[in-house]
């Protein structure tokens, strides 16, 4: 009986032993089942699109066995139509094919890869292709591959235009300051290997300030896309211009043979941007001034043809001159820290640092020189001799070129007293600023120094530029109307750069018109230039006015000139500026001079 018990319980453990473990793996089969289930479903609705292939048999490669719907909406394409096919489905274009080869080579090696590549849509719409693609294996043998395929051409177009605002200037959408550099870069590395010319020009318009301060920046900001576009039209596609900030450009020229090539480009730029432009029905006229830097005659490095470019750009702007090269043989600016200079220019008045030139003017007619044009130099004990574009435009700005204009009229009064003490009747042009010219204290000032130095009235002349006159012309006016009545010759420098020129010339009490020197440096090669050389000639004749011409630089513009019947001419060709001591000795040797040939 016991032993009976004992069997039937022992066969009753055993059943439910093996019927725990039965339901165990049930369970665990069910479980798996269930995520296994659950894994297909996340594969099918994956948003980004995964495809199963398989082994590689001999050249074939792998052959796609399943792709989620993610895969199908990516392409555009139904699943059976890509069960089968081999990675051709991904669809990478043909100029990308170095990337499939790649592709292509991991698999046969086994090893995985990842690369972004441009694809093809079944419609033929390319995109931008994120793809990894990883080996599976069994017990160390590969049973399949997982390719993960993701459309990133969203975020792709993101970083573009991301990188593209780094890049370019946000209103004229022109490269930048950053571009530049790196353009400039380029192609000097370009022209070092190929034994090329580079040039560099900076541009400045003249006049921008004043259609901001008449119509508003938002006149100021289409002008600049105006601009914009007519700079682009003037240059070789290979050539870049950008935007530097405010009114100024920047342009890099890698096509042009050398200097004379550079002249006609920034010529024809100049001769764009002379046709008025029209902003909302309101016809605006601005000139520009460039600077030009060239590799490897000015520098060789980006940074160094920026510097000289820039300080030509300012030597531009004080000669009119429109366009002009970096001249090695000329004292360079160093445009140094604005801040210090202000402090530096209070008391080098005080310190005996600043210095008087004189550049003669000759009376084309006797042949004779009898006038002089005074400009200013500063003997700066730290940073050398610095040219007036260096600390002139600062002075104006803060108002120190008030204390320094009656310093410069004051020793110009004193040097013309001591030439005619010495035999030498010279006369004196002396440049005064808007500012000065707006300033009411300025005949008594004159009045006052003319005194001093016991100098007939008719000695000086008052050289004014037509812009500054046109800053507040009946206030102008007024004041040029006094000086006059004082005996004081007056001159309109720079004529035919500002607005509305001949409209206001018959009214202004100017005993000289002196021509600008952007129309005379090109007369003899610009039919253009040398019609309005010779109009202006006419028309100041006809009005009982003399002329001046500035710029020439040689011996043929000068006999034109002659020819023209211009009274007066200043130049290279007949002199330098120099100072006193130094045009004293030339006056006495030259026959143009105070020297006379029998």
């Amino acid at each position: 009986m016991s032993e009976d018990v004992t069997s039937l319980r022992t066969e009753w453990t055993t059943t439910s032993v093996e019927e725990s473990r039965l339901l165990r793996k049930l369970t665990e089969q069910r479980f798996e089942s269930d995520q296994l289930r659950l894994l297909g479903s996340a594969v099918r609705v994956a948003g980004e699109g995964i495809a199963i292939l398989t082994p590689a048999v001999e050249a074939l490669g792998p052959r796609i066995a399943f792709v989620n719907d993610g895969f199908c909406a990516i392409y555009g394409r139904p699943r059976e139509e890509i069960i089968g096919e081999t990675p051709v489905a991904f669809g990478i274009v043909d100029r990308h094919n170095a990337i499939f080869q790649s592709l292509l080579q991991h698999v046969f090696a086994l090893q995985p890869f990842a690369a972004e590549a441009t694809a093809q849509r079944k419609d033929g719409q390319e995109f931008e292709l994120d793809m990894q693609l990883v080996p599976v294996e069994d017990g160390g043998q590969l049973t399949h591959w997982v390719a993960f395929l993701r459309d990133v051409t969203d975020s792709r177009n993101e970083i573009v235009a991301l990188r593209h605002q780094a890049m370019h200037d946000g209103l004229t959408d022109l490269p930048n300051r950053m571009m530049l550099f790196d353009r400039l870069a380029e192609a000097l590395e370009a022209a070092r290997s190929e034994r090329r010319l580079i040039a560099l020009l900076l541009m400045d318009l003249d006049r921008f300030k004043d259609v901001n301060e008449t119509f508003g920046h938002h006149f100021g900001d289409v002008l600049l896309k105006q601009v914009a576009f007519r700079l682009r039209n003037q240059l070789h596609v290979d050539d870049t211009v950008a935007r530097l900030g405010g009114d100024e450009f920047a342009i890099v020229l890698t096509s042009a043979f050398d200097a004379n090539a550079v002249a006609m480009t920034a010529r024809r730029i100049l001769n764009s941007l002379q046709q008025p432009f029209v902003v909302e029905g309101q016809v605006l006229e601005v000139g520009a001034s460039i600077g030009i830097a060239l590799y490897p005659q000015h520098g060789s490095d980006a940074r160094t043809l920026m510097r000289r470019a820039d300080v030509a750009m300012y030597a531009t702007k004080q000669s009119n001159a429109g366009y002009t090269f970096h001249e090695r043989d000329e004292p360079e600016s160093r445009v140094p820290d604005q801040l210090s200079l202000v402090v530096e220019m209070r008391t080098a008045i005080e310190r005996d640092e600043f210095e008087l030139y004189y550049q003669p003017k000759r009376h084309l007619h006797s042949g004779l020189i009898t006038r002089v044009e005074v400009l200013i130099r500063w003997n700066h004990p730290a940073r050398g001799l610095l040219m007036p574009v260096s600390f002139v435009p600062i002075a104006e700005r803060t108002g120190l070129i008030k204390p320094m204009t009656d310093w410069i009229l004051d020793k110009a009064m004193k040097q013309c007293r001591e030439w005619q003490d010495a035999g030498a009747p010279i006369h004196v042009a002396v440049n005064v600023s808007a500012k000065s010219l707006l300033e009411e204290t300025l005949p008594s000032k004159v009045q006052s120094m003319l005194d001093k130095w016991n100098i007939d009235p008719r000695f000086l002349k008052i050289e004014i530029t037509e812009s500054s006159i046109m800053a507040d012309p009946a206030h102008a006016l007024a004041i040029m109307s006094m000086l006059q009545s004082m005996g004081v010759r007056l001159s309109v420098d720079d004529f035919g750069t500002g607005y509305s020129s001949l409209t206001h010339l018959r009214e202004l009490p100017i005993d000289e018109i002196k021509i600008d020197k952007s129309f005379v440096t090109g007369m003899l090669t610009s039919e253009a230039d040398a019609a309005i050389v010779r109009t202006v000639i006419d028309l100041a004749h006809n009005l009982g006015k003399q002329v001046c011409a500035e710029g020439v630089e040689d011996a043929e513009t000068m006999h034109k000139l002659e020819e023209m019947g211009c009274d007066l001419a200043q130049g290279y060709f007949i002199s330098r500026p120099v100072p006193a001591a130094t045009l004293m000795t030339w006056l006495t040797e030259n026959s143009w001079g105070l020297k006379r040939t029998t």
